[in-house]
């Protein structure tokens, strides 16, 4: 058995790092698959853990300094865990934006992490900026591997799909419910650009308030919404959290641009073109990875640099995708690689 401690709770990001994982340890191993909260102490679920192969810290933007009792509570006394515990895909909490290699690990976290990596001959990480913070932290043993989401496995090795039209786009909106003129500017860009095509919104956090979401939050969202319909109204909205089957329709559009960074994932791993504006340091992290465009919120001239490049890509069929497929082709070998060197 192999278990992962999974983030989904809301965001639907976090829904889509834990499936493609399954389907990644599904396909290599035999083993069965067990996703547990990572959210909760584990004191009760002992006797299932240490019946595992071993235990999977799954995805997301986990390296935060108290990855260790925040992030992942685990069990107050670590020796109680048996068996061993693998970092995989995780990246980088994107704090301090302008100087990861500042970064520091509280000291629970540290010997958490000197201990987990002592028990496996190397962890996953998500980008190259992830590897160097590990490495400037002292965890030398560290592939990167990117992120699971990269890895469609039903499209591996397979070109991206040629775009003569881009009839159906996706934009997703910012988790920062305050960039609602940004929002706005950038629907008018998809609005000149694709005069034509089908605009639906997407939040992958959601939309209205709950434990996850505060009313604040979600004035701004409404405000996102509105000012996109002021500009096209028949622009769609959508809320995807929750369930990761609101996702589908998302195979059927040729387009993404937007600040989620698992949307931008999603389209590159099903070999479609995506733009992804970045918030903060995790997303910058991830498309220097990929070797794509930055576009950072505080940009003065983002808007501007955005159109020019949709034109670009549009003026030659997106063709410069080509080589996303194939980086991300040439990472599978190296995530096979590190799979096929977890504990038996």
């Amino acid at each position: 058995m192999i278990i992962l401690l999974s983030g989904q709770i809301k965001n639907i990001g976090d829904f889509l790092i834990t499936e493609r994982a399954r389907r990644l340890f599904d396909y290599f191993f035999e083993d069965e698959i067990l996703i547990l909260d990572r959210t909760k102490i584990l004191d009760d679920k002992l006797d299932i853990i240490n019946k595992a192969r071993f235990v999977v810290l799954c995805g997301g933007p986990a390296y935060a300094p108290n990855i260790y009792k925040g992030i992942y509570p685990l069990v107050d006394d670590l020796k109680k865990i048996k068996v061993p515990i693998v970092p995989f895909g995780l990246g980088w909490c994107g704090r301090p934006a302008n100087d990861p290699l500042a970064f520091r690990f509280d000291n629970d976290s540290q010997i958490f992490l000197e201990e987990a990596h002592k028990s496996i001959q190397n962890s996953s990480c998500r980008c190259n900026v992830t590897e160097k913070v590990l490495n400037h932290n002292g965890f030398k043993n560290v592939i990167m591997t990117g992120c699971p989401v990269w890895y469609d496995l039903e499209s591996i090795n397979k070109p991206f799909k040629k775009i003569d039209e881009v009839k159906n786009i996706v934009f997703t909106t910012a988790a920062d419910p305050k960039l609602i003129s940004q929002t706005v500017k950038i629907i008018r860009v998809l609005n000149k650009q694709f005069p034509k095509a089908n605009i639906t919104m997407t939040y992958h956090r959601g939309i209205m308030p709950d434990k996850h979401t505060t009313i604040r939050a979600t004035m701004g969202y409404l405000a996102m919404a509105l000012g996109a319909k002021l500009v096209n109204s028949k622009i769609k909205i959508k809320d995807v959290a929750y369930d990761l089957r609101k996702l589908d329709f998302y195979d059927d559009c040729d387009f993404h641009i937007g600040y989620r960074v698992h949307a931008h994932l999603y389209f590159l791993s099903k070999r479609l073109p995506s733009i992804l504006i970045n918030e903060d340091g995790r997303g910058k992290g991830m498309v220097e990875t990929m070797n794509l465009p930055v576009f950072n919120i505080e940009d003065k001239e983002l808007v501007s640099k955005l159109d020019s490049q949709i034109t670009a890509y549009k003026n030659t069929n997106f063709e410069a995708f080509n080589a996303v497929g194939e980086y991300i082709d040439n990472h599978f070998s190296i995530m096979k690689k590190f799979l096929k060197s977890l504990p038996n």
